[in-house]
């Protein structure tokens, strides 16, 4: 890694890095040299930290206004269940079928326009894009909050999941194009955490929201979604303003930092040795591959059907959780302000858990090992739920807490490992939305696990999510498996095609102009199999 540091710098900022000029009057001294520092090593540490002073820039400017989108967005998909412990379905005179029905109807719409989202996004800009899909959400949610029958109610939570699929894979995609691989998780773990503070909001707000009950001759549950409504749409107009595209098109960086991050990402995906290239070599190999090519790469990739299956032992519980967790704790006994209340506490532990996680798992490279303690984490909190006594009521809302601190930190994980196998950027793109669009599914199914035939023990939810837990983690068993024998075998032939090279050029004679003929040949062959073939690429290595 000190190697990428010191190459990138020197190739993008220049030989003697960014200047930087102290303030007048700061009173900034020179930093004392203790210890003999060699020229390179020097170089090594300055690029680094103008790697991080870039990064703090760019966090700044596009992690919070994202992550308050999204919260927004999540909060509108899952009001529904706080609205509900404040008797919206007694008001529309909802059986529990149509309850159900509303519930899934959003993920059936949700799933089904994720891809030809994603291409949207592609040709309008994320700056246009992502605000105008929560602006887009938030009327929806406020149509909701003035509904009169639940028919009205389920066609508009179906318009609700077409308006909110365009962001989740939106943002997702757009953090890989901002950060390498080893930075994407905690990017996206700040990101997906705005998802369990939206928990946590749900709750605090639908207790505060529900006094309003009678003002204007509206019952309380309506002002919840009315008011969410609205503040999504206030927020989603500021951010047309705020939100950022590519790097290239970033008005805060300067010229130089927009090539110092670029390089970063294309040597993050082709290697150093794409330096070596001309301009013309590069523009000849990188461009866009036809999208015939791209969706049969996608659709073909086994991988990616997999870690759909990652997925479903996620979104099941996940939505399982978000959607049906202030009912579930109401059954226990509780009043409808105290069941919001104690949902809090689950929601904010879930979110300080992600960001370690992701920290951890960054640091490290790893993501495999993070989700499977995921996944046993959630293993153990819905066996809990599923096998307590009917006379221990408290087990249940702890066997919810556990299991909801393993779905919460598996989610960016499970995310971030798939797009970080996946290249070029043109199937990452494709692929991302169906990962994202078919796990989606998932929620669809949670949505209806704990069904009111079952209170107050909710065994069929508990054990249900169990089965999908389970079956995730054969996934993700699988897929390390692959991934580990994969990169094995490439680095095999990758080994040998090298050793080859290194023949050819002894025998035409090292430094010869026929030597470095060879050796640019082999260059280039290697980042046109890099850019065409992408993590099919023998030089392509799986992120473990």
């Amino acid at each position: 890694m000190a190697h990428f540091y010191h190459f990138s710098f020197h190739s993008s900022i220049g030989h003697h890095g960014p200047k930087r000029t102290p303030k007048q009057g700061s009173g900034e001294k020179a930093p004392r040299v203790t210890t003999s520092v060699t020229p390179e090593t020097a170089s090594e540490i300055l690029a680094q930290q103008t790697t991080e002073r870039i990064l703090r820039r760019v966090d700044l400017r596009l992690v919070p206004i994202l992550s308050l989108l999204y919260l927004l967005c999540f909060l509108c998909r899952q009001n529904i269940g706080n609205a509900k412990t404040y008797h919206m379905t007694r008001d529309l005179h909802m059986t529990t079928q149509q309850y159900q029905i509303a519930l899934t109807a959003f993920f059936l719409s949700y799933s089904t326009f994720d891809i030809p989202c994603n291409i949207l996004l592609k040709k309008l800009r994320p700056s246009v894009w992502l605000p105008l899909v929560t602006l887009l959400s938030g009327i929806v949610t406020v149509c909701m909050g003035v509904v009169k029958n639940a028919d009205q109610l389920i066609v508009v939570r179906m318009f609700l999941g077409m308006t909110e699929c365009g962001l989740f894979p939106g943002v997702a995609y757009v953090i890989t194009m901002w950060y390498c691989r080893k930075e994407a998780q905690f990017r996206q773990a700040l990101f997906f955490c705005a998802a369990s503070m939206a928990g946590a909001f749900a709750g605090l707000l639908a207790v505060g929201l529900s006094r309003m009950d009678g003002l204007g001759g509206q019952e309380g549950w309506r002002w919840i979604l009315i008011i969410e409504g609205l503040l999504t749409v206030l927020v989603a107009i500021c951010a047309f303003f705020i939100v950022l595209d590519t790097p290239d098109r970033a008005k805060f960086l300067t010229k130089d930092e927009k090539e110092f991050l670029l390089r970063r990402l294309e040597v993050d995906q082709f290697g150093e040795e794409e330096d070596e290239l001309t301009e013309a070599e590069k523009a000849r190999i990188h461009t866009d591959l036809p999208k015939s090519q791209i969706f049969k790469s996608v659709f073909t990739d086994w991988h990616i059907y997999a870690h759909i299956l990652v997925f479903y032992g996620i979104s099941c519980p996940l939505y399982s959780i978000s959607l049906c967790l202030p009912s579930i704790v109401q059954e226990l006994g509780y009043t409808s302000t105290q069941a919001n209340f104690l949902t809090v506490p689950i929601y904010i532990t879930a979110c300080l858990l992600s960001l370690s996680t992701a920290y951890l798992s960054d640091r490290t490279g790893r993501r495999a090992v993070f989700l499977a303690i995921s996944y046993t984490t959630m293993f153990t909190g819905f066996l809990i739920a599923a096998l307590r006594p009917g006379h221990l009521p408290g087990l249940a809302y702890a066997g919810l807490f556990i299991a909801a601190c393993g779905v919460y930190p598996a989610f960016p994980g499970m995310i971030t490992w798939c797009s970080n196998n996946l290249a070029p950027n043109g199937k990452r793109a494709i692929a991302m939305a169906l990962h994202i669009g078919m796990g989606s599914f998932g929620g669809g199914m949670g949505a209806n696990f704990y069904r009111a035939q079952d209170k107050p023990l909710y065994r069929l939810g508990h054990w249900l999510n169990l089965g999908f837990v389970c079956l995730g983690g054969s996934a993700i068993a699988v897929i390390y498996f692959s991934y580990y024998t994969e990169n094995k075998r490439r680095e095999g032939v990758c080994a040998g095609l090298e050793g080859e090279l290194e023949k050819e050029i002894e025998k035409a004679g090292r430094g010869t102009e026929e030597g470095e003929r060879l050796k640019r040949e082999f260059v280039v062959r290697k980042e046109e199999s890099l850019a065409l073939e992408g993590d099919r690429s023998v030089w392509f290595r799986y992120m473990m």
